[in-house]
This record gives C-alpha cells, sequence and structure tokens, in this order.
C-alpha cells in the first residue's frame, strides 16, 4: 500500500478491543446471563473483521506462491511457536499430569497447542495458503462475481436457521461445503475495500438487530439452541455485525476526515502482540488480584478486567517491540 489507510487501523483496533473484552468475564455462579449473552454477542466480531482486515490488505496477491509464503509465513510463524512456548510452560507448571509433550511437539503443524487462543493463527495461515491461489480468479473478478461467490457463503452462514426446517448437509460431501468458513472474511474484506459503498449499512445493522432480538427470545423463552452455530463468528448475524462496524467505520473516519497518526499506527501494529499476550496476563494473573476480585458490580468488574488487560498488554508489547527479534514474538518490530 502506498498510503496508509486509517479505517482498517481503527477497525484492527476494535477487533483487538472486542477480544480482550469478550474474554474478560471472570466465571461465578452469579454471573449476570443476559449480560454475558449480549457481551458474546457483540464481541463476536472481533474475529471476521481481522480476517477481513487482511483480506483488504493482501487480496490479490501479485507475488509468487513461494514468495508470499516466504513473507506471509515468517510473520506469524515465530509468535505461534514463541507463544505456544509459553502457555505449554505455564500448562505445565499448573497441571504437569495434562500435557503429554510428546504429542504436543507431533501436534504442532496441525492443531494449536498450550491455549486455544492460539486456534486464530492456524485458521490465518490456512488463509495465507489460499491467498495465492484465489488471487487470479480476484484480478479477473468484476463486481457481480464477487456478489455471487459471497451470497454463497452467506447461504452457507444460514444453515444453522435453515437445518430448523429443512435438511442441510454441511459435511464435505455438501454443494457449499467449500464456499463455508472462513474465506468468506477475507474475500469480504477484499470486496469492501475495491466497492466500500456496495453493502447496505442499513441493512447490514437491521440484520445485526435481528439477531440480536432472536438471541433475547430464545434467552428468555428459554428455547435450546446451539448459541455458538447460531450467533457465533460464522453466523449470518454476526457477519453482518462485521459489515456494519467496517461500513461505519469507513464513513465516519471519511466524514472527520481522520488521517493516520504515530498513536494509532502503533496501537495498531501491537494488536497481533495483543492478542496473543492477553490471555496470560489477563487469566493469569488479573483475575487473581484481590481487589478486582472484590468489585461487587460484576460488569463493572469486567470492563475494570478489560481496560487493564488493554493497557498492560499494549504497555508489555510496546516495550517487546523494541527488542532485537520482537518481529519474532510480537509480528511488529519499532
Amino acid at each position: 500500500m502506498k498510503s496508509r489507510d486509517v479505517s482498517l487501523d481503527i477497525i484492527r483496533i476494535l477487533a483487538c478491543c472486542m477480544v480482550v473484552l469478550m474474554h474478560s468475564p471472570i466465571p461465578s455462579a452469579d454471573a449476570p446471563g443476559p449480560f454475558l449473552t449480549a457481551l458474546s454477542y457483540l464481541t463476536a466480531p472481533c474475529i471476521g473483521l481481522f480476517f477481513m482486515v487482511s483480506g483488504a490488505l493482501l487480496l490479490p496477491v501479485r507475488q509468487s506462491y513461494p514468495e508470499f509464503l516466504r513473507s506471509r509465513m515468517g510473520r506469524i510463524l515465530g509468535p505461534t511457536l514463541f507463544w505456544t512456548a509459553v502457555y505449554v510452560v505455564l500448562k505445565l507448571y499448573q497441571a504437569p499430569e495434562s500435557v503429554d509433550m510428546i504429542q504436543t511437539i507431533i501436534s504442532l503443524p496441525f492443531v494449536p497447542q498450550g491455549n486455544g487462543i492460539l486456534w486464530f493463527m492456524y485458521t490465518l495461515a490456512g488463509l495465507y495458503l489460499l491467498a495465492p491461489i484465489i488471487s487470479p480468479w480476484i484480478e479477473k473478478a468484476s463486481q457481480r462475481d464477487m456478489q455471487i461467490v459471497l451470497a454463497l457463503w452467506a447461504v452457507t452462514l444460514c444453515y444453522p436457521i435453515i437445518g430448523q426446517w429443512a435438511i442441510t448437509n454441511e459435511s464435505n460431501t455438501g454443494i457449499l461445503y467449500y464456499f463455508g468458513g472462513y474465506a468468506g472474511y477475507f474475500l469480504l474484506g477484499c470486496y469492501l475495500r475495491r466497492y466500500p459503498r456496495a453493502l447496505s449499512l442499513t441493512a447490514a445493522i437491521a440484520i445485526g438487530a435481528l439477531g440480536a432480538a432472536l438471541l433475547l427470545t430464545i434467552r428468555f423463552a428459554q428455547v435450546q439452541v446451539d448459541f455458538y452455530r447460531m450467533f457465533w463468528y460464522l453466523s449470518i448475524f454476526v457477519a453482518a455485525l462485521c459489515v456494519a462496524v467496517w461500513i461505519t467505520t469507513t464513513l465516519c473516519t471519511a466524514r472527520l476526515r481522520l488521517a493516520s497518526t504515530p498513536f494509532i499506527t502503533t496501537v495498531s501494529n501491537l494488536t497481533f502482540g495483543v492478542y496473543l499476550s492477553h490471555i496470560l496476563i489477563m487469566r493469569g494473573w488479573l483475575w487473581h488480584i484481590t481487589w478486582i476480585a472484590a468489585i461487587p458490580h460484576y460488569v463493572l468488574k469486567t470492563f475494570v478486567v478489560a481496560i487493564v488487560t488493554l493497557i498492560l498488554s499494549l504497555f508489555l508489547c510496546a516495550l517487546i517491540s523494541r527488542l532485537p527479534g520482537a518481529q519474532w514474538i510480537i509480528g511488529y518490530k519499532k
């Protein structure tokens, strides 16, 4: 990119804040259910937004396949291995009987080890493997072509709803199997960067609000549904929220004529490290601090944990960014 797009930096920062807030509630029998439900739904766009930013910045790839993989995989391989080691060592300290080191090492290329938060790195690596393959099509695709593919992806996001009345095949023999998954967010980011006004903000907000209303209805009516299928990352409602956040941010950035600043740029560059380190700071330390645990109001306690985690994670990553080899730890070196 010849010039930095401040709206993408802001979207990345918003996604990072959502991730931290999502993970902040301290487990408690007294936790208010409606609050946790609303928090989970409203922060669920975080992952889709991260992938959309990556798609907007990377697609279409114009490097050769080996060149692209060397440049992109190198940025995530080091941090993935480093934080895997950190979380595995922590797990060994806390519950050594739960760690099979031989299996852990053998499994490293296939599934995250040490902490579930690292799943994002593996999915991102998979999208990197796919990016050069779909790029020739993206180079030639018209707006209509991209709309058709995104519409097919949207159908897969509706499977949990369609499945209430019809039989669907979501296995690898399904007709839309190759259109599902997180690659849709990758393409969606590219599409919205190429055609920034092509999707309706009103429609996106309406679908997102419909999801919220449906979620509250199900919650209070005590209807049994699979929350992590109906309202999670690969849900039509969450995808609509991603679009709403994206378009709102780009519109506000343009209308306010916001320019990139060193602060915004730096925080955006540190979000990768914040994602990788925040669980260690939050659940390894902050959750166990007496004054935080003593905060009587659960909602306030959750936001305090989130804010303190963000500040400490950013501070830690800012320090690391000044070290030699920082790119192998947080993917960024100042």
